[in-house]
C-alpha cells in the first residue's frame, strides 16, 4: 500500500539542530559541539562532582536551595499544541530562579531515542528529564543505559503521599518498576467517524469494520512505527476475539495509512475516509468542541472493549543528568496536583493522581470502575512491538 504524500518533516532538521547545537549544562566531562553553546546553558561554571550531588540529609529546603544554585532544568518532550508550556509555565512561576530549557519535538519514539543517544555518544549530557510515550523509554533509552532509577529523585513533599495515586502507588511502565512513571491513563476510543456517512449503531464489534460497505472508506495511523497506530494494532493482535485473522481481514479493506494525525482527523471530518482508526483523542475532541461534525465511538460500545493509553504521559530521568537537584524539584511539581492538572489538560487524558480534576474531559476518556482494560503503556504490551510489526508487514499491501 502506498502512503499518501505528506508535508515535509521540518522537525527532523529542527530537532537535530537543537540536540547538537544546544549548549551543554554542567556535565561529567567536556562536551563537544559544532557551534557555540547558548548563553543560558553555558553561563554557569561547571560544578564539582560533590556540589552536583543531592544533599545527604534529603532535607527538602536544602534540595530546593541546591536546585536554585544549579539554576536550570533541561526537559525533552514530544507533542504539539500547548504541551511545552503546560509542562513548564507554572513551574517557572513557582521557581523563577530555575530556568527551563524545553525541547518539544514531533519526532516519534523510534526516531527520538537514537538522536538523544548520538548526542550522549558525543559527550553531551544535556537533558535532565524526559516526558515521553513509554515506547521511547522501554525500547530505546532504558536498554541503552541512558535512564537512571527515578525513585531517588522522588523526594519532595508533593510526591511522598502515594495514597493520592490510583492504587496507592506510582505506576511504572517498566516491569522492574524503576525507570518510567506513568502519570496519565485514558480510555482509547476505538475510532472516530463522520456522522453523515456512518452511525454508532452500526458497530457492536470491531469485526463490523470488515463489512464490504466500508471497503476503501477506512484510514488509520500507520501501525508499522511507534505511536497510536501500533498501539491499536497490538490491541487487536492480543485480543482473543480478534487476533491475527482480524488484522488480515481489516487490511483487505483497502485501509489508507498516514503518519499525520491531523490529516487523519481532517479526512474523517470531510468524509473522505469516514472511519479513522487510532486517531488522537485530543485532536478529535478539539475538532468536535469547535463544532466540526465528528462522531467518537466510546470503548464500551464494542464487545471487545478497548485499552488504556498514557499518550505522552510518562516521565523518566536521564542518566548523568547535569541538574540533579533541579530534577527533584521539577518532578515534585510535575507529579503534584497542580502539575498533573496542567498535563491532563494539555494531553487530553485524565491523570492517575486521584485529586487531579477531570473537568472538561469527556466521560468516555475516563476509566470506569470495575472495567478491565489492556494497558498499552506497559512493558508487556510494548515488548510485542517487533512481533506485531513483523506480522503487519505480511498483511499490509505495499
Amino acid at each position: 500500500m502506498t502512503l499518501p504524500t505528506l508535508p515535509g518533516c521540518f522537525w527532523a532538521v529542527a530537532l537535530a539542530a537543537v540536540l547538537v547545537t544546544a549548549g551543554c549544562g554542567p556535565s561529567p566531562g567536556p562536551a563537544t559541539s559544532a557551534s557555540q553553546p547558548k548563553p543560558a546553558l553555558s553561563a554557569k561554571p561547571l560544578a564539582s562532582a560533590a556540589a552536583a550531588q543531592p544533599p545527604a540529609s534529603g532535607d527538602w529546603d536544602q534540595i530546593v536551595a541546591a536546585a536554585k544554585r544549579e539554576g536550570q532544568l533541561v526537559l525533552l518532550t514530544q507533542g504539539g499544541g500547548d504541551i511545552g508550556s503546560a509542562l513548564s509555565d507554572e513551574f517557572k512561576k513557582r521557581y523563577p530562579e530555575i530556568s527551563m530549557d524545553v525541547t518539544v519535538t514531533s519526532a516519534s519514539g523510534g526516531e527520538l531515542a537514537p538522536k538523544l543517544l548520538t548526542e550522549r555518544q558525543a559527550g553531551m549530557y544535556r537533558v535532565d528529564v524526559v516526558v515521553l510515550g513509554t515506547t521511547t523509554m522501554l525500547t530505546g533509552l532504558v536498554p541503552a543505559g541512558a535512564a537512571d532509577p527515578i525513585q531517588p529523585f522522588l523526594a519532595g513533599p508533593d510526591v511522598r503521599d502515594r495514597s493520592k495515586w490510583l492504587g496507592g502507588a506510582f505506576d511504572f511502565a517498566d516491569e522492574a518498576g524503576k525507570y518510567d512513571v506513568i502519570f496519565l491513563g485514558g480510555v482509547k476510543t476505538p475510532f472516530i467517524y463522520n456522522p453523515s456517512a456512518a452511525s454508532a449503531s452500526e458497530f457492536k464489534s470491531y469485526k463490523d469494520l470488515i463489512n464490504p460497505k466500508w471497503k476503501g472508506k477506512i484510514a488509520m495511523i500507520d501501525p508499522r512505527g511507534p505511536g497510536s497506530g501500533l498501539a491499536s494494532a497490538t490491541f487487536f493482535y492480543r485480543n482473543a476475539g480478534l487476533g491475527k485473522d482480524f488484522l488480515k481481514q481489516l487490511f483487505t479493506q483497502g485501509v489508507t495509512l498516514t503518519k499525520d494525525d491531523r490529516q487523519l482527523t481532517d479526512w474523517a471530518a470531510r468524509g473522505q475516509y469516514p472511519i479513522a482508526l487510532a486517531s488522537s483523542d485530543f485532536s478529535a475532541v478539539t475538532l468536535k468542541n469547535s463544532g466540526v461534525a465528528i462522531g467518537v465511538l466510546p470503548g464500551e460500545a464494542l464487545q471487545e472493549g478497548t485499552y488504556l493509553t498514557a499518550s505522552g504521559g510518562s516521565v523518566g530521568v536521564i542518566n548523568r543528568a547535569p541538574h540533579p537537584n533541579a530534577t527533584k524539584v521539577y518532578l515534585n511539581w510535575l507529579l503534584s496536583k497542580e502539575g498533573q492538572e496542567a498535563a491532563s489538560k494539555a494531553y487530553g487524558y485524565p491523570s492517575r493522581r486521584l485529586d487531579a480534576s477531570t473537568a472538561g474531559l469527556p466521560d468516555y476518556l475516563i476509566p470506569k470502575p470495575g472495567v478491565q482494560y489492556d494497558n498499552s503503556a506497559k512493558e508487556s504490551y510494548v515488548s510485542l512491538r517487533d512481533e506485531v510489526v513483523g506480522y503487519l508487514k505480511t498483511v499490509i499491501p505495499e
